[in-house]
């Protein structure tokens, strides 16, 4: 069957050499999408290593906690590569806000087999029929303890279900439920173990304060990638299509990427993409300028309207800056930022109360920050999840295009 030709294949208006790089760069390049192969997953090594002790070792369960866009599902993608290699048996799960526990499990639950139940044998029926543990659930709804009975039953494999995205869950009983069963598996030293994924500050945002579960599960904090980490995601893309980024172009993805897999990846996709359009296989400083034009444009359309009309409120270009050096403040994983955080992304002629000040005045601006002031000092968040990136970039943008513009030689006068 003939591969269909991919939207913004150029045909043969471009060198094989800059085609074959264009598909490439495609698939290791992947910002809307997580890494599943472990060949081109870069950096957090550390992390994976940690979290296979706490797997192998401590038989735990475990909660990735962090931002979004931070990797954690690349984390487990990989992490399920592996086990699988190591004769594990991996079902995933993405949680939405409208989940039922006993939906998401009963699927879960539809792909093991029962050949892994301690009472099944090879021959019976139900195994060579291809019966799974999820026929042996109540028809209608069950609870952790049906649940967790079922799973104890489990030998000759070692199950891990991975619950990803489940800060997105909104029903109490299910997280109780979960909870219950974490406790019921590790009571029984039953051979499954879970692992859940969410943006979240701590262990604690994710699955609640319940010390009866607080000894079986580690809390697995997921970091920021540092520079050396976003050098080695671009030497990937590097080695499997054959470019080239200039150091400069290295350095500058690192620093405006702020750690984060998903702007790094962006970033070097955009930049590369511009590179072969331009028929270079070398990717340079204006090739990032023209990705931070991309990204601003691709930003823009997902912020909302109103909020970037409320932009144009802003006046000063002190405010300016304080609003993009809020929006670095504000990558966390539950978008609340102080003052102080601010003040770490400003020079150090600004003064901590003018910031604030302008932050309040943000504040008042609807459709921009909101304010908490229930705490010891104010706390600032954007009321659009989307528009700390769009700032960051749309500031990245402008400084430097100003760079370009006053490094340019002036031009000479007429001899009258």
């Amino acid at each position: 069957m003939d591969r269909p030709t991919a939207f913004g294949d150029r045909g043969g208006s471009q060198p094989r050499d800059l085609l074959h790089a264009r598909l490439l760069l495609r698939d290791v390049f992947t910002p809307a999408q997580p890494v599943t192969e472990r060949g081109r997953f870069a950096g957090r090594l550390g992390v994976l290593a940690r979290l296979i002790e706490i797997i192998e070792e401590q038989r735990s369960h475990v909660v990735i906690y962090g931002e979004r866009g931070i990797g954690k599902t690349s984390l487990v993608h990989i992490l399920s590569d592996i086990a699988r290699d190591s004769r594990y048996m991996v079902v995933y799960a993405s949680c939405g806000a409208q989940s039922r526990f006993d939906d998401i499990f009963r699927a879960i639950l539809s792909e093991i087999p029962q050949l892994y139940l301690r009472s099944v044998s090879p021959t019976d029926v139900e195994a060579e029929g291809g019966a799974t543990l999820a026929d042996r659930l109540p028809a209608e709804t069950f609870d952790a303890r049906e649940l967790g009975n079922l799973c104890a039953q489990i030998t000759g494999t070692r199950v891990i279900i991975v619950l990803d995205e489940y800060d997105r869950i909104q029903n109490p009983e299910f997280r109780q439920s979960v909870a219950e069963l974490i406790k019921n598996l590790s009571d029984r030293a039953a051979r499954v173990q879970l692992i859940l994924t969410g943006v979240a500050s701590n262990l604690q945002e994710l699955i609640g304060y319940i010390p009866s579960i607080r000894r079986n599960v580690v809390g697995l904090p997921m970091p920021r990638l540092t520079d050396d980490e976003v050098r080695a995601m671009i030497r990937i893309g590097e080695n499997a299509a054959g470019v080239r980024f200039e150091e400069q172009a290295i350095q500058l993805v690192a620093l405006l990427s702020n750690g984060s897999p998903y702007l790094a990846r962006l970033l070097s996709h955009h930049s590369a993409m511009r590179g072969l359009d331009d028929g270079r296989m070398t990717v340079t400083v204006p090739d990032i300028r023209g990705a931070l034009d991309k990204i601003v444009e691709e930003a823009e359309g997902q912020v909302a309207p109103r909020t970037i009309a409320n932009l144009a409120q802003v006046s000063g270009e002190g405010q300016a800056i304080g609003l993009a050096a809020a929006a670095r403040a504000g990558s966390t994983p539950d978008g609340w930022f102080k003052v102080k955080e601010v003040m770490a992304h400003l020079g150090p002629n600004r003064n901590a109360q003018t910031v604030a000040d302008d932050l309040r005045a943000l504040s008042g601006v609807d459709g921009l920050l909101q304010v908490d002031l229930d705490g010891t000092e104010p706390r600032f968040s954007f009321r659009d999840e989307a528009l700390p990136v769009y700032l960051m970039m749309l500031n990245a943008r402008n400084q430097m295009k100003e760079d370009a513009a006053r490094a340019e030689p002036a031009p000479a006068a007429v001899k009258g």
